[in-house]
């Protein structure tokens, strides 16, 4: 596969504090990569390191596309007051050779003819977001950084957002992007690299971290679970469960390869299936867990 960028042993300080460590990195031409972490993770110095606006103290970083080749979504933009999308729209598209035309322009931003004469500062935040987003790949850029795409977005504004995205990925575009909604990976992303505390934790598809903690979650009605308390009890205390209260239910979650035990013992007591509910742990769980070990390979 062609390489888009290399990240290697990168290591960056601020003052005396390490807020990258000895990352290693790579993302191949036509990938999309969703980069996720809590905040101060590092997510965002990273992307400053990817876009040249600092240096590592550390390791090298070997960017083989162009950088007039390369797009960036900024978490949040300012434009002055006085200044309508066309106005901006002309100018940006100025310093390209190839912009986006108008009907291209139109399919992302979905305005009215008339909107165009709007002041910027004057549309809402999802609209400014699509306004962000169309900025960014006016030069039909061959890699694109985007940083926290949808925030402000309505659920229709976020949805059309991704299938742009989509879009651009078919046409072989390089995407990296953050985002804080973790359900989003799943639109277009085809690997996830999670970062903790500066260091990179996981790297792999989406399906994989869905099954990384390896844990069940059994959601039992309370009015089931009264009627079989001190049988459930027994089990949830023989396998060492984790038991919590959740409005009308109560959840049990365990690893996962204690399932067939803990259904069998659940058959046995007489519990019916039908008030049960069995479900692995969710990407966001699976993601922010603090059960992973420092040596465990992901």
């Amino acid at each position: 596969m062609t390489q888009v960028i290399t990240l290697n042993n990168v290591t960056k300080k601020f003052k005396e504090k390490e807020v990258l460590k000895n990352i290693s990195l790579e993302i191949n031409q036509g990938e999309c990569v969703a980069l996720l972490g809590k905040n101060g993770a590092g997510k965002s110095t990273l992307i400053s390191l990817i876009l040249g606006l600092f240096y590592p103290n550390e390791g090298e970083i070997e960017l083989y596309d162009k950088k007039e080749e390369v797009g960036f979504l900024s978490q949040k933009t300012r434009f002055p007051d006085d200044v309508t999308i066309q106005e901006m729209l002309g100018f940006v598209a100025s310093f390209s050779s190839n912009a986006l035309n108008k009907e291209e322009i139109d399919h992302i931003l979905k305005f009215e003819e008339s909107k165009y004469k709007q002041l910027i500062h004057t549309c809402s935040g999802g609209e400014q977001r699509l306004f962000d987003m169309c900025l960014a790949i006016i030069n039909r850029p061959k890699f694109l950084i985007v940083d926290e795409p949808t925030a402000g977005m309505d659920t229709s504004t976020r949805n059309h957002f991704w299938q742009v995205m989509e879009e651009l990925k078919e046409r072989g575009t390089t995407i990296l992007f953050t985002t804080h909604y973790v359900e989003e990976v799943d639109y277009c992303a085809d690997r996830v690299v999670l970062l903790d505390d500066g260091v990179i934790r996981a790297d792999n598809t989406p399906y994989h971290l869905r099954t990384l903690n390896k844990r069940k979650r059994v959601a039992i009605e309370k009015e089931t679970y009264t009627l079989f308390e001190k049988e459930l009890n027994e089990v949830a205390d023989s396998f060492k469960i984790t038991v919590s209260e959740k409005s009308d239910i109560i959840i049990w979650e365990f690893k996962n390869n204690l399932s067939n035990e803990v259904i069998q013992s659940l058959l046995r007591i007489g519990l019916s299936f039908e008030n049960i509910e069995v479900t692995n742990t969710s990407l966001l769980n699976t993601i922010f867990a603090n059960e992973l070990s420092e040596e465990e390979e992901i």
